[in-house]
């Protein structure tokens, strides 16, 4: 979920990385018609202050940024989103693999230590 911190952040970022001050920024966006004090600019970049899309616009066209550049959503990479494109992730897999296995071994230790496994069976549960 995209938030004010996010977009913030971006803004701060971008702003940085043209090596200006926000003092600058703020003059800049003078020039495009958009009033704006220091500290307001400061709020923004921290997240505590919401940004209308006239500043969003005057601040992209200041940066040189495309305004989807502050507000794209990221996309959360996670085991579900592993396995829906699992084939991106085909060379990745035979590490999943071992991950999974060496779970197995960890669950099988932990009903074998709390003596949920019959020892005289030679083939561990988890292999079964």
């Amino acid at each position: 979920m995209l938030t004010l911190e996010m977009i913030g952040f971006r803004i701060k970022q971008a702003r940085e990385d043209k090596k200006l001050s926000q003092t600058q920024l703020v003059e800049m966006l003078g020039s495009y018609g958009i009033a704006m004090s220091r500290e307001t600019l400061s709020k923004i970049e921290n997240g505590s202050r919401s940004i209308s899309a006239l500043e969003i616009k005057g601040i992209c066209q200041v940066l040189s940024l495309e305004a989807e550049a502050l507000l794209e959503e990221e996309q959360e990479e996670n085991l579900v989103t592993l396995f829906r494109g699992k084939e991106k992730y085909e060379d990745a897999l035979p590490e999943i693999e071992e991950i999974q296995e060496m779970v197995k071994g960890f669950i099988f230790q932990k009903k074998l230590y709390n003596g949920e496994v019959n020892t005289k069976k030679r083939t561990p549960m988890w292999r079964s």
